[in-house]
């Protein structure tokens, strides 16, 4: 498990940079669709989202948008394929607000050793209720990469349902073609984020098809219903050699009896020890190879801002 993780993070990295410069021009010389995007002066993780039509859609915070997630009503809905779980992309209208989300159904749960396709464990949960719970842990952290999720029911079955990130296309079919951030260490910078955050929650099923790209270059990640193992270890430890300094910080100084709170309708007691037990275990980490390395050479700055065309 170990050594497909560390494969997975250096196929991520290490294909981009294979990529370098392949079509720059072709990339650059085309205005890019609307995208969710972050509002100039209003700090990072202030995000608007757009409609079908690449129209802002009109919600101010994300409590506003995961309101209307939970109680707009259903227009349209269309099974999706390419994946394990099947998932269901819908339309949502409410006082004429009309936004894309997609619901996920997935409660596959077993206590007998399982394998392959992220699913080694013991324990094994493949559930819809884990993606609200990495939103939710996302922004206690100062992470705004994971769309805003929450819980509601379709057609009497339950699931979680998360906003419809527009105009994006998944790492996978980036790489089928041949396209490349034209700033590598932006890029690079995102990828050491998600590596640490998959860490942090035990994601056994990160892959190229669930990282979202939008044509500011930016990177979602999706689909968590394969995370918050009960495992209280790093799948690899040796991968984390770098961390956003905000993110650091947030980690460090994490509130465990108030994160504790907010996610307990989420995971189970044996997952909070578990996530917190790992939480450890990477600020440990990170403060080691600080005292090592420097502070300079670990930490880095992020931002926002899109490159220049």
């Amino acid at each position: 498990m170990i050594g497909r993780r560390r494969s997975l993070v250096m196929m991520l990295v290490a294909g981009a940079l294979a990529f370098a410069g392949a079509l720059a021009a072709q990339v650059t010389a085309v205005t890019p669709a609307p995208a969710p995007r972050a509002e100039a002066g209003e700090g990072r993780g202030v995000v608007r989202w757009t409609d079908p039509d690449g129209q802002p859609l009109p919600f101010q915070s994300d409590e506003e948008l995961i309101a209307f997630l939970g109680t707009a009503e259903v227009k349209s809905e269309k099974r999706l394929t390419g994946g394990v779980t099947f998932p269901t992309k819908i339309l949502l209208e409410k006082n004429g607000v009309r936004a894309d989300a997609i619901f996920r159904d997935v409660n596959e749960e077993t206590s007998a050793p399982t394998f392959g396709g992220g699913r080694d464990s013991l324990n094994f949960r493949d559930s819809y209720i884990y993606e609200p719970a990495a939103y939710k842990l996302s922004r206690m952290l100062g992470l705004d990469n994971v769309p805003p999720a929450t819980l509601r029911k379709l057609k009497n079955k339950k699931g979680s349902v998360q906003i419809w990130v527009e105009n994006a296309m998944t790492d996978k079919a980036m790489r089928q073609k041949n396209l490349v951030a034209p700033d590598q260490k932006r890029w690079n910078k995102q990828l050491q984020m998600i590596n640490t955050f998959d860490a942090l929650i035990y994601n056994t099923d990160r892959n190229s098809g669930n990282l979202i790209i939008t044509p500011d270059w930016k990177i979602w990640m999706i689909d968590h219903t394969r995370a918050f193992r009960r495992i209280p270890n790093l799948q690899s430890p040796d991968s984390i050699n770098q961390c956003e300094r905000g993110f650091y910080q947030k980690l460090k100084a994490l509130d465990e009896a108030a994160a504790r709170e907010q996610l307990k309708e989420d995971l189970s007691a044996y997952e909070l020890d578990a996530l917190f037990k790992r939480r450890a275990l990477l600020v440990e980490r990170l403060d080691k190879l600080i005292a090592e390395r420097g502070e300079d050479k670990v930490l880095y700055a992020y931002t926002e801002e899109s490159p220049a065309p």
